[in-house]
């Protein structure tokens, strides 16, 4: 029989209920758990593993849903474009794994990774549903499907007679979006992002966006999605590419700073989910040119961004206040959003208008449910045992967990995967 831990919690979030419980035992046996009960000192036997926090809050394991593992962050780093041509793919497939760990860390033991190179976020994910490796739960997409010169064909940043040797994902018709599905499929992907409107080449004109792909295309490459049981999610700004997509069936949207009313309302209606990614604009808010991501004009790309600080508050908390479904995702990699620092938005949330414990479960349950990991993300039993122990409040004041300190230990599928303790003298 696998071995039991047993956690008393002084304060417990589920990740379900809107109301915190007291003084409760969760018990877990192997990687899930297999009760959750008031707590009995008579319940805990004797030698058993036992996590006294009883002083502290425990939350599930959080989510991110809305991270690229390849890059970590740091302003000026450039794992996306032509690093392809100066690095080894196993010095990519590293960089994943020292990113995930600083997450899992930090308490966020799911991450969502939303477009990588060369395939290494699926061998990382392979090697640690393994047991090979110590890491989060990752579930993800492969390659992110683009367009010729779209938003993640990284070839547009080499001159015109270089072409790059690795792996891509372009879809110019429904032919090629169905091939672009497949490829992925074909590494066992958890779910298919792909590129519905991009910024790039309207913003000497002073567009919000542009289509990226045909409704048509996209609506293939959805569909094709869906047959094989793969949710799909677009990085997706507004305009008529976003209705397009909604339209087709999409069951999240990245971003979304310009969404109108009724494509929210559209969202609402159809259950589909938003992921609006605050911390980019945030960040870019606090740091100003040293937040701007990689290539382009700088002068354009700086009057873009903040076109995003004054709209992608305001949209989340239409959004909120129109009942569509919100997530919790960082796009951890873009500058100074580094891997390990996930929870600052959570308080990006709040500012859009987000109690802590509505920014918690956009973090936890509803993240489960909408990236379709129901193993993950709630403390019941038959879930995984994956919790976090908080010193401190985080419903009175969310940003607590951006204090690594305050996050003494963090526990992944029933084992210690981050133990912060003071050691007694």
């Amino acid at each position: 029989m696998p071995e039991r831990m047993f956690v008393r919690a002084g304060t417990l979030f589920d990740g379900v209920a809107d109301t915190l419980r007291r003084d409760v035992l969760i018990v877990g046996e192997g990687e899930r758990i297999v009760e959750v009960r008031e707590y009995r000192a008579d319940l805990v036997p004797s030698g058993a593993r036992f996590l006294d926090a009883s002083s502290a809050t425990v939350l599930p394991g959080l989510i991110d849903a809305h991270v690229h593992l390849l890059a970590s962050g740091e302003p000026g780093e450039d794992r996306f474009f032509t690093a392809a041509a100066e690095e080894s793919i196993g010095s990519f497939a590293l960089a994943c794994y020292k990113n995930a760990v600083a997450s899992m860390n930090a308490g966020w033991t799911t991450l969502r990774d939303v477009a990588c190179r060369h395939f290494v976020d699926v061998d990382v994910r392979n090697a640690i549903n393994a047991g090979d490796l110590v890491g989060p739960r990752l579930f993800v997409s492969g390659l992110g499907i683009t367009s010729s010169s779209g938003h993640m064909d990284f070839d547009k940043f080499l001159a015109p007679h270089v072409r790059s040797t690795s792996p891509r994902a372009v879809a110019d018709d429904p032919t090629e979006a169905r091939k672009a599905v497949r490829l992925n499929l074909a590494r066992n992907v958890d779910l298919i992002k792909f590129n519905a409107t991009l910024t790039e080449h309207v913003r000497r004109y002073r567009g919000y966006c542009a289509p990226e792909m045909t409704r048509e295309t996209m609506a293939a490459l959805i569909e094709e999605a869906h047959w094989h049981g793969r949710r799909v999610t677009a990085h997706c700004y507004g305009g008529p590419g976003a209705t397009w997509a909604l339209e087709s069936g999409i069951d999240c949207i990245e971003h979304g700073f310009y969404l109108e009313d009724d494509q929210l309302r559209m969202m609402a209606d159809r259950g589909i989910a938003l992921c609006p990614t605050l911390s980019v604009p945030g960040r870019f808010r606090q740091h100003g040119r040293a937040a701007l991501g990689y290539g382009g004009n700088v002068e354009l790309l700086e009057s873009w961004r903040q076109k995003a600080v004054g709209a992608a508050w305001n949209t989340t908390r239409r959004a909120l206040e129109l009942g569509v479904t919100i997530i919790c995702g960082d796009d951890a990699a873009m500058p100074h959003v580094r891997h390990g620092d996930n929870a600052f938005e959570l308080e990006m949330l709040a500012e859009a208008g987000m109690t802590p414990l509505q920014a918690l479960k956009s973090a936890t349950s509803i993240a489960a449910d909408v990236i379709d990991f129901p193993d993950v993300g709630a403390i019941e039993p038959g879930r995984y045992m994956d919790l976090v122990v908080v010193d401190g409040d985080p419903f009175a004041d969310v940003t607590l967990l951006q204090d690594h300190a305050k996050i003494p230990v963090v526990v992944k599928g029933g084992d210690i995967v981050a133990d912060r303790r003071a050691v007694p003298a």
